[in-house]
C-alpha cells in the first residue's frame, strides 16, 4: 500500500520524538508506559486510538499488559522500539485524519438541509448549547460535550430520522474526533467562533451559508488538532 506524504511526515514525526525518549532514557525495556491520556496528547490521537494502537503493539510483543499493574515495554522485544510504536500511533492519526474527511463530507450538507427546515424551538436550543459552551469555557471545564449536542443538534433540525439514526449510530466514531485529548483553548475558542457563524446561518435559513461555515468549522478543526500535535 502507498503511504501518502502526509501519512510519512506523521510516522516520522513520532518516530523521531519516541527516539529522542529512547535517547534519553525515558522509554527502555521493563518500563511502565505513560498514561492514556498522556500518550493521547503526546501523539494526537483519541484515547480509544492508544489503546488500539497498544493492542497491535501487544500483538507483535512489543508491549505487555499487566491486570492492575499498567503496561509494559517487553523486556525481551527484538523490535525497533520507536519504529514500532511510531508507525502504530502514525496508523491511528492517519485514521483520526480519514474521520475528519468523513466529517466533512456529511455535515456541511446536513447543515445544508437544516437551514432549510429548522424552527425556532431548535434555534433556541443551539443557542442554549453555545450559552452552556461558553459558560464552561470561561470556567475552564470540559466543553466536548456540549460541541457534540450542538452537532447532534443540527442533525435533528433536518426533520430526517435516517439522518439522525446515522450519526446516532456513528457517535463513537466521530466521538474520536472530539475526544478529551484533544481539546485545548485555542480550538475551544475558534470552536465558539464557527458555532456562532453556523447558528447565524441557520438563523437567516440561509443553506450555502450554513454548508460553508460548517465546512469551515471542520476545516479549521482539523487544522487545530494536527498543528498542535506535530508542529506542522
Amino acid at each position: 500500500m502507498t503511504i501518502s506524504i502526509r501519512q510519512k511526515r506523521i510516522y516520522e514525526e513520532i518516530t523521531s520524538r519516541l527516539q529522542t525518549m529512547e535517547q534519553n532514557d525515558d522509554l527502555k525495556p521493563g518500563d511502565r508506559l505513560p498514561p492514556e491520556r498522556q500518550l493521547a496528547i503526546m501523539f494526537g490521537v483519541s484515547r480509544n486510538s492508544v489503546r488500539e494502537a497498544i493492542k497491535s503493539l501487544e500483538q507483535h510483543g512489543v508491549l505487555i499488559s499487566k491486570p492492575g499493574a499498567g503496561t509494559y515495554i517487553a523486556e525481551n522485544s527484538q523490535a525497533n522500539l520507536a519504529m514500532a510504536m511510531g508507525d502504530a500511533f502514525a496508523r491511528e492519526r492517519h485514521r483520526l485524519d480519514d474521520i475528519f474527511e468523513l466529517r466533512l463530507l456529511l455535515e456541511p450538507q446536513i447543515a445544508h438541509l437544516a437551514a432549510q427546515r429548522i424552527t425556532k424551538k431548535e434555534l433556541q436550543k443551539m443557542q442554549s448549547l453555545i450559552s452552556a459552551y461558553t459558560k464552561n469555557m470561561r470556567d475552564g471545564l470540559p466543553v466536548y460535550f456540549y460541541d457534540q449536542a450542538f452537532h447532534d443538534a443540527i442533525a435533528a433540525a433536518t426533520g430526517n430520522q435516517s439522518i439522525t439514526l446515522l450519526m446516532d449510530q456513528m457517535h463513537e466514531l466521530l466521538r474520536e474526533s472530539r475526544d478529551e485529548a484533544l481539546q485545548s483553548s485555542v480550538r475551544s475558542a475558534k470552536s465558539l467562533e464557527d458555532h456562532q457563524k453556523i447558528l447565524e446561518a441557520l438563523s437567516m435559513r440561509d443553506p450555502e451559508r450554513a454548508r460553508e461555515a460548517m465546512t469551515d468549522h471542520l476545516k479549521h478543526t482539523r487544522e487545530i488538532v494536527f498543528t498542535s500535535t506535530t508542529g506542522e
